[in-house]
């Protein structure tokens, strides 16, 4: 997977299930299109993540925040 693709993917994940996350740390799978694990505990999520059957690794590691404000707003695409 590259990173174009991660992105593109990432940026098109549903907000609304983001907001479920607030205040959470939530890790991606690697291609960007599901969420593996989240935890309040952003040091809970290596073990999360292999239990999950991901290699910690290879997913990619982002902290919603707990306030409104603007959630996916990938532009770079």
């Amino acid at each position: 997977m590259n990173m174009q693709e991660y992105l593109k993917n990432r940026v098109a994940y549903p907000l609304d299930e983001l907001a479920k996350h607030r205040g959470e740390w939530i890790a991606w799978s690697p291609d960007g299109t599901r969420l593996v694990a989240s935890s309040r505990v952003p040091d809970a999520l290596d073990d999360l993540v292999r239990a999950a059957g991901e290699n910690p690794e290879d997913c990619a590691i982002e902290g919603i925040p707990e306030t409104d404000t603007v959630v996916g707003g990938l532009d770079a695409l």
